[in-house]
């Protein structure tokens, strides 16, 4: 029997991770959509392997929101390949072996500027705050990017580099390809 291995991003299991004062019903729609996404994992008898949150790890969880190209800086992605590097190592050993294990995808969260897999968000951020008017238009200035997050471009990068390919997906577009 081939196990299915799939690799999800790490607030999949832990919401804790995510950014606070976050819109209620999106989250609350989100975590609702992740818990139904696992639960059809687990009754399909999926083996999941969770990825570590490079924001949280990086920034604590009193970080502010960030836009993706906050995120594309030597320090971040050289961080994030460290922090990738065991998954990575993982990986490998699972695709040494197809005639026991299937590294079926990498689930990542569109919109994160991490882990969006279609998308992201981007925008002109930066400075400091000095009032509440000027830090009210800024959330206004990002726009939605077709590209995905820094860590899943990093962790692509990784797998390429090691001729591993398993393939991205969002949530939507993993259960429309089943």
């Amino acid at each position: 029997m081939i196990q299915k291995i799939i690799i999800v991003s790490h607030c999949f299991f832990n919401d804790a991770a995510k950014l606070r004062n976050q819109n209620i019903e999106e989250m609350t729609a989100e975590r609702r959509d992740k818990r139904e996404f696992l639960t059809y994992l687990l009754s399909e008898g999926y083996e999941i392997i969770q990825l570590p949150c490079p924001e949280f790890l990086l920034y604590g969880s009193r970080r502010w929101g960030h836009a993706a190209s906050q995120f594309d800086t030597p320090h971040f992605r050289a961080e994030a390949r460290r922090m990738l590097e065991p998954v990575v190592m993982q990986l490998e050993e699972y695709n040494a072996f197809p005639d026991r294990y299937e590294l079926t995808g990498i689930i990542g969260i569109d919109g994160s500027p991490s882990c969006g897999i279609d998308f992201t968000y981007d925008g002109d951020w930066g400075g400091e705050f000095g009032s509440k008017e000027s830090v009210s238009p800024v959330p206004g200035t990002l726009n939605k990017v077709s590209s995905p997050g820094i860590f899943m471009h990093i962790l692509k990068e990784m797998l390429s580099e090691k001729h591993l390919f398993v393939e991205f997906y969002s949530i939507d577009t993993f259960m429309s390809a089943r």
